[in-house]
């Protein structure tokens, strides 16, 4: 796995998103059942915009002390901050905003576990202050469907 480039920044963006409970495999599992629901809507909507909306992977639960059966996950889209719609079925909104350390990898599907474990060896050597809200993944581009070829992945930690 190639080191990653690391900047900081204060977002503020809104997204629609399709929250999941239970175990990160059977997350996975559903993931392209709720991503297609959430791009549907999003289409009806008039919500994509082109190179500018962005599919997020946001991790509620810390793994490590909740419950595998209980971890909340939610698969997102992002949408303009000024944009109108009704939540309908199982698609809700938030807005996201707050100082992140981003991460920016180019990751293999197998190499996501371990850039996430570098993530946060890396915020811990250099001291980084967490803020109590929920770390999430950016795909910039499409996320690989072998292991082979490779996607532009953003990691956002929390931080104050």
């Amino acid at each position: 796995m190639e080191k990653p480039t690391i900047t900081k920044e204060n977002i503020d963006m809104k997204v629609i998103y399709i929250r999941f409970r239970g175990t990160y495999l059977e997350f996975r599992k559903n993931a392209l059942k709720m991503h297609k629901e959430l791009v549907t809507f999003a289409e009806k909507n008039n919500l994509i915009i082109p190179n500018i909306t962005k599919i997020i992977t946001i991790y509620h639960d810390n793994p490590f002390i909740t419950k595998k059966t209980d971890l909340r996950t939610s698969m997102a889209l992002t949408v303009l901050l000024d944009s109108k719609y009704e939540e309908t079925g199982n698609i809700c909104t938030m807005n996201i905003s707050g100082k992140y350390i981003i991460y920016h990898y180019n990751l293999s599907r197998r190499e996501y576990d371990e850039a996430w474990k570098t993530t946060y060896q890396e915020l811990f050597k250099n001291n980084e202050k967490l803020r109590d809200a929920f770390p999430f993944e950016m795909y910039i581009t499409e996320p690989s469907r072998n292991n082979k070829d490779k996607s532009l992945t953003d990691i956002y930690i929390p931080i104050e």
